[in-house]
């Protein structure tokens, strides 16, 4: 199964120059405990920022440049030769950044959304996720608090099934 998992805020806003704009120790923990033991698949810029290989997961960077080398990595020139080099994996997270969400959002089978109750200011920004494709179900809910002045949802989004039917 190919899933999404990201943070974004209200307004789809992801990150600015290659960064993240927020910190919340309690969505590094839900990443870490939805991910652990599975393969994660970014783009070389995403990896470069990450600094490191995430441990307890295979990690596979995707990127134009056939040279690029990162400890701790696999890399691959496209997404399908990461799934193709995944295929026999149960789980396969996709984790950025945005340009890798976009090719692989129609493959997707599930996103977990973190979702800041906030607009920020970014360049990069995550697909919208139509109703008509996906149900959602909210799974936890952090209210504001002094050192972050919003709430934060976590969100699983699945892929509807389409019916065959006429």
């Amino acid at each position: 199964m190919i899933e999404l998992i990201v943070a974004r805020a209200r307004n789809g806003v992801i990150g600015a120059e290659n960064r993240m704009l927020w910190r919340i120790p309690e969505d590094f923990a839900f990443f870490k405990r939805t991910t652990m033991g599975s393969p994660i698949v970014m783009g070389r810029k995403t990896r470069l920022s990450i600094g490191r290989p995430l441990p307890g997961r295979r990690n596979v960077a995707v990127t134009r440049n056939p040279d690029f080398r990162a400890e701790g990595t696999e890399t691959v020139t496209s997404l399908e030769a990461a799934f193709e080099l995944l295929a026999n994996e149960p789980r396969i997270f996709v984790i950025g950044g945005g340009e890798i969400y976009r090719q692989a959002l129609p493959a997707a089978e599930r996103c977990w959304v973190t979702v800041l109750d906030r607009d920020f200011e970014g360049d990069t920004v995550f697909p919208e996720l139509p109703e008509a494709e996906w149900s959602y179900e909210v799974i936890d809910r952090l209210e504001p608090a002094a050192d972050r002045p919003y709430a934060v949802e976590f969100r699983r989004y699945d892929r509807r099934k389409m019916s065959t039917a006429d």
